[in-house]
């Protein structure tokens, strides 16, 4: 296991006990994923940055989000809405 991805673990582990309803849209290798906060699957791959934002905003909109965090292609937080 290579020292990236036990990073991501922790912090995984670390976000899954928080009760936050904020929503990470994340780069994938064929997509960007929809994925609530602590789970480690995610909702939905989309083809688009733009789509999976669309989604996650719908989510804060009805009330099942509190915040939308947006991730760049390396992973780092580029925007939060």
């Amino acid at each position: 296991m290579t020292a990236k991805i036990k990073r991501v673990q922790k912090r995984l582990i670390e976000s899954a006990k928080t009760n936050s309803k904020r929503v990470h849209i994340t780069p994938r290798l064929n997509g960007w994923a929809v994925r609530r906060e602590g789970n480690i699957h995610a909702y939905k791959v989309l083809n688009s940055q733009e789509k999976a934002i669309e989604i996650a905003i719908n989510w804060v909109n009805e009330g099942n989000a509190s915040a939308v965090i947006i991730h760049d292609r390396n992973g780092t937080y580029r925007a939060a809405v």
